[in-house]
């Protein structure tokens, strides 16, 4: 059983350390992240949902997940709340969620917030509040941010700053 369990966690850190590192930063996909962050800043959430899904329809792209989040949160900048929490959903493996504890707690309090969950959103911001890495410090402050407006649509409550 120790063998097991030994090998398997071998396997899950290669395989997530592989895969945080093998992307290749072609010219489409530059130039679709370009496209949609532009889209998306000047408020054409919806052009900017389109081009995301071309992308991963039509692309073999190693970060679709990602691409996935990002769909979730635009659909929650028009208040779609309901189909942003499927794409968020779609966004992040089952091994992610186990082994990435902070990620698990920013994935969980993104969704809390769309479902307007106060009590685990604020778990969830408690627990990455009080113990994150420099690597996830953006998202303590994001999801510090849904926590602090928690009354506000998403679109606001994202983009307003950590105190």
């Amino acid at each position: 059983m120790k063998i097991f369990l030994y090998s398997f966690i071998l396997f899950a850190f290669f395989s997530t350390s592989i895969a945080q590192t093998t992307n290749q930063n072609n010219k489409y996909q530059k130039e679709t992240k370009e496209l949609w962050r532009k889209l998306a800043d000047s408020g054409r959430y919806n052009d900017a949902i389109n081009v995301l899904l071309d992308s991963i329809k039509t692309s073999k792209q190693k970060d679709k997940h990602r691409n996935y989040w990002h769909v979730g949160q635009l659909y929650a900048c028009i208040d779609e709340y309901a189909i942003a929490i499927e794409y968020i959903k779609k966004s992040t493996g089952f091994f992610d969620k186990i082994i990435d504890r902070e990620w698990r707690l920013y994935y969980n309090g993104t969704i809390a917030f769309l479902k307007k969950d106060m009590r685990k959103l604020k778990i969830c911001h408690d627990k990455l509040w009080n113990r994150h890495s420099g690597y996830y410090y953006f998202n303590a402050c994001k999801l510090k941010a849904l926590y602090e407006n928690f009354e506000k649509p998403y679109r606001v409550a994202f983009y307003m700053s950590c105190k």
